[in-house]
């Protein structure tokens, strides 16, 4: 059976290329994307992790408080 899936305007949200939300949180001028030094520090932190550069936090479950706790002071 060959299908064809055709895609309804009202429901696209951009699986083949960037969604909408994202296309409009782009910097007009550049088309860069607007993010704040917090999120980039983030992202950089994110990328240190993976590459094994820092540890990663890791909790057990009934750890929740010392979770919760670190979240709410982490700056």
């Amino acid at each position: 059976m060959n299908a064809v899936l055709t895609k309804d305007a009202a429901s696209d949200i951009g699986i083949d290329g960037e969604c909408s939300t994202c296309a409009k949180l782009r910097d007009p001028i550049t088309k860069n994307p607007r993010f704040n030094l917090e999120t980039l520090a983030a992202f950089e932190e994110t990328k240190a992790i993976m590459r094994g550069e820092i540890p990663a936090k890791r909790y057990k479950p009934h750890e929740f408080d010392e979770v919760w706790s670190n979240i709410l002071h982490d700056k």
